[in-house]
């Protein structure tokens, strides 16, 4: 994923589970700037920056496997770290991991971005394996995105994603439609 903070400095954050600064250009790395270590296998990482904390998000490491992929959440006050593991909010609470189920966790996706829209964050998700969930199962070229508004703790914490069929967020006046 790459983030582009406030400043115009923009971040790489890698599945090698790392953090670059890329050069003005955006076109390479210009400074390594720290590491973090996942509990389990982890891919597709997604940063953002909220209320003075740097977010990153990465999931368990198999983007088409039945369910999708967790989330574990990384927060550090410098894209230089240190990044310190707040937990798992993508699993389902409850459910005992089985490699066959659909249910391990609550998105059914993976990470692809997130989007700070005006102080929403909107995480979004590839739903790999989507047509699992039919009977009979559809063809794997129809995945979904599913995306959700991350919530959170006063501390900055993220909140345990919960499931749901529907997203909602609000676009500020400016990006609406016809200025509706």
């Amino acid at each position: 994923d790459i983030f582009v903070d406030d400043d115009g400095e923009a971040y790489h954050v890698r599945t090698g589970f790392d953090v670059v600064r890329l050069n003005p250009e955006y076109t390479g790395a210009a400074e390594h700037m720290s590491n973090f270590s996942t509990p389990k296998p982890s891919e597709a990482p997604v940063m953002f920056r909220r209320s003075g904390l740097y977010y990153i998000l990465p999931g368990t490491g198999c983007c088409g496997c039945v369910g999708g992929s967790n989330i574990y959440v990384f927060t550090a006050e410098s894209p230089r770290g240190p990044w310190q593991f707040r937990g798992d909010v993508g699993s389902t609470p409850g459910h005992a991991f089985d490699p066959h189920s659909p249910d391990n966790y609550v998105t059914w996706a993976q990470a692809s971005a997130v989007l700070a829209i005006d102080g929403q964050i909107l995480w979004m998700g590839n739903q790999w394996n989507s047509g699992l969930r039919e009977t009979p199962p559809g063809p794997r070229k129809h995945d979904l995105l599913y995306w959700t508004v991350l919530r959170f703790e006063e501390d900055g914490d993220v909140r345990q994603v919960e499931h749901a069929e529907n997203c909602s967020f609000t676009l500020p006046p400016s990006e609406r439609r016809g200025g509706e």
